[in-house]
């Protein structure tokens, strides 16, 4: 999901008996109604029930773009070693999942050594 917000949003915002997980912030400078210049934030979420967990946070985060059946499918492609396309697939995928881990990392969630 995504939302703006005037402020530097919260990375975990409490909200309908759901946790939501903030990433991806982004500042840019928008226009408002009287032509005047103005910052804003704008950012993708997940929601979260029940207990949070660094696990959950990751696995909702890669749900956005990736379904179980996309991953199983890119790993077996690169094992398979299919060709560039899907190198090139795969590093996208494993780009995004490091960004995953990162925002749990951030939001508090860091993996325990």
């Amino acid at each position: 999901m995504i939302g703006n917000s005037d402020t530097y949003p919260e990375i975990i915002v409490k909200s309908n008996n759901k946790t939501q997980i903030r990433y991806n912030i982004v500042e840019t400078t928008i226009e408002d109604m009287n032509n005047e210049s103005r910052i804003c934030y704008n950012f993708e979420y997940v929601e979260i029930e029940g207990e949070i967990t660094r696990a959950k946070i990751i696995n909702e985060i890669i749900r956005t773009i990736y379904t179980t059946e996309q991953e199983i499918a890119l790993i077996n492609n690169k094992i398979g070693g299919l060709g560039a396309n899907e190198d090139i697939e795969y590093t996208e995928y494993q780009n995004f999942r490091v960004l995953a881990k990162i925002t749990a990392d951030n939001a508090g969630y860091t993996k325990i050594i």
